[in-house]
């Protein structure tokens, strides 16, 4: 297996993190469009009082859009570190009756243990945090395995380009992330929305 892309911020230091945070919503603008794409998707897709896990929820901004926008019964975001969910708790204040957080690393080959089924799964902007794109196969075959039947993955990440601030180790081009959907048992595979480098895809 080859090896781990090393992250340059420490997640794991909450001033690191916040700073992030602060320095993601100002240089990408355009992460509001997929906010709205995922909440469009999930009200077009999946009904009413609909089960949710997300896959490296981070500070909560789509959980926030999602729970705002959407009927949800369950919510689990998940993600490995502690100053994220410390960050999502305070975002997501009237959410959490329905909110659980799970604490876990999903290059671990036992994250979905114990996590149940969902009708949806959800993935923004962390897919390549398994620190390298020969895992993302990995990660979305577990992934399948936490969806009921007529379940759906939405799944959004950047994808490579040439340019200096995109790792082709780390980063998957599109055809690598649609080959790793098919690979993983999607077959029914839509692209809901593609700019700035990014794309959402819905699969079923």
């Amino acid at each position: 297996m080859p090896n781990d892309v090393p992250s340059p911020i420490d997640f794991h230091d909450a001033s690191q993190a916040r700073a992030w945070v602060e320095d993601t919503i100002a240089r990408r603008p355009y992460r509001a469009q997929f906010f709205a794409a995922f909440v469009d998707a999930l009200n077009a897709r999946c009904g009413k009082a609909i089960s949710v896990l997300e896959l490296g929820s981070g500070p909560g901004h789509l959980a926030e859009h999602i729970l705002k926008s959407c009927d949800v019964a369950h919510y689990v975001a998940l993600d490995f570190f502690a100053a994220m969910h410390d960050l999502a708790q305070e975002r997501l204040a009237p959410f959490l009756k329905i909110v659980k957080f799970a604490r876990r690393d999903f290059r671990d080959a036992n994250w979905t243990d114990g996590l149940g089924k969902f009708d949806a799964i959800v993935t923004m902007q962390s897919a390549h945090e398994t620190r390298h794109k020969s895992k993302l196969l990995g990660l979305l075959s577990r992934a399948k395995t936490c969806l009921t039947p007529q379940g759906v993955l939405f799944y959004s990440d950047h994808y490579y380009e040439e340019g200096p601030y995109k790792n082709p180790e780390l980063i998957a081009t599109t055809e690598e992330q649609l080959a790793a959907l098919l690979q993983a048992g999607f077959v029914h595979i839509e692209k809901l929305l593609d700019t700035n480098g990014m794309a959402l895809y819905a699969a079923k």
